[in-house]
């Protein structure tokens, strides 16, 4: 079921950027949804499945997630987008779903643990833990370091309750929005669970560059991207390889998003 008993508030996918929440409406749709895009003011229409993209950055994402809940009012909601591999096991393409979810400073609100179960009953996903930072995380040496925070973080203590998550806080992934996004829903009341596809792995390197490509909020600036590729072009490569993956992802994680929200329409 899309939320508790008697809640007809229908189902809310949160993605980061345009590409993902268009990856994610093409898959409702094949599915037979009705996916229509949430408005943050206002009603939002009769669709049992809105998206919204909030935008990347906690601080952005955070703030469009809690405008969107609030008009849309969803029974549940689901994250879903791209991250990037931080234990060794991770494949590219491959998509995990919030067993933990972390930023730097803490544990946020715990996923709901029925979303949770739901979601790894489906072919091919696995349970990990994800940690938002605030920065991306661009080379190997920063995703070994990070991937020892997790584990420092979730040493000796359970997942979600009720859920077998076995292996997930040896498997992590890094974001840079699950933990807003999470906040979001806990303060509205809403279970939410997030999908992540692997978009590079850990043994990856980025462009170094990337991370000063940033506004005021914590999202990347795409202008200033292709300025620094310009003046780096040793760094295209990288860049266009990016782009496919996060193409191919899209795509998965759109088909994961419809077969989970069919689930949850077949379970009302």
């Amino acid at each position: 079921m899309f939320g508790p008993e008697g809640d007809d508030g229908g189902l809310l996918v949160l993605t980061a950027i345009p590409e993902e929440r268009a990856a994610v409406e093409r898959a409702l749709r094949d599915a037979g949804f009705d996916a229509e895009r949430a408005a943050t003011h206002g009603a939002a229409g009769t669709a049992r499945v809105r998206t919204i993209a909030t935008g990347d950055g906690g601080l952005r994402a955070g703030r469009v997630a809690r405008e969107a809940i609030a008009a849309v009012r969803p029974a549940a909601v689901i994250g879903a987008g791209v991250a990037g591999g931080l234990s060794e096991d991770l494949v590219a393409g491959e998509i995990v779903v919030s067993a933990r979810v972390f930023d730097a400073a803490e544990e946020a609100p715990p996923p709901d643990a029925n979303l949770v179960g739901r979601a790894l009953a489906l072919p091919g996903l696995r349970a990990a833990t994800l940690l938002s930072v605030v920065r991306p995380a661009l080379s190997r040496a920063q995703k070994a370091a990070l991937l020892v925070h997790v584990e420092a973080a979730t040493k000796g203590a359970a997942g979600t309750a009720g859920v077998a998550t076995e292996g997930a806080a040896g498997t992590a992934g890094v974001d840079m929005e699950s933990a807003a996004w999470a906040r979001a829903c806990a303060d509205a009341g809403v279970p939410y669970v997030i999908l992540r596809a692997i978009s590079d792995t850990a043994d990856e390197d980025l462009p170094g560059y990337l991370a000063l490509c940033m506004d005021t909020e914590g999202g990347i600036r795409r202008s200033a991207v292709a300025w620094n590729a310009v003046l780096h072009p040793a760094s295209i490569p990288a860049l266009l390889r990016m782009r496919r993956r996060v193409a191919d992802c899209g795509r998965s994680l759109g088909a994961a998003v419809a077969a989970l929200a069919g689930s949850l329409a077949a379970a009302r």
